[in-house]
């Protein structure tokens, strides 16, 4: 499972896995930091490009990335207050699902589960 927020909406998506992620989120709108990733524990995802974005005159092209754990970008249940949409989803009816979720991600993770 994966998070994406769209930053200009403040829209938070939940994905079934990276590979549907990187086929909705665009790579030009990625390079231009219209998106934010996290894992399904909420750690920070960043992309990573092994095809650049083209831009050619009038026409542009998105590149081919993948995503990597971030060390330095924030957890998703630091910057979820920051979000006013919940786009429908299987998974999570409410924010509040979502930060209970990640809670339970946290604990399993610390004690080794």
């Amino acid at each position: 499972m994966i998070f994406a927020a769209a930053t200009d909406e403040k829209t938070l998506f939940v994905f079934a896995s990276a590979e549907k992620a990187i086929a909705y989120c665009e790579g030009l709108d990625v390079e231009g930091g219209g998106w934010l990733f996290w894992d399904e524990a909420g750690s920070a995802l960043s992309p990573e490009f092994f095809t650049p974005n083209r831009r050619d005159g009038f026409t542009v092209g998105n590149g081919i990335y993948q995503l990597v754990l971030s060390p330095t970008n924030p957890p998703l249940s630091e910057v979820a207050k920051e979000l006013n949409h919940l786009d429908a989803n299987p998974y999570f009816a409410s924010f509040s699902a979502i930060l209970a979720h990640l809670a339970s991600a946290g604990c399993a993770a610390q004690h080794g589960a």
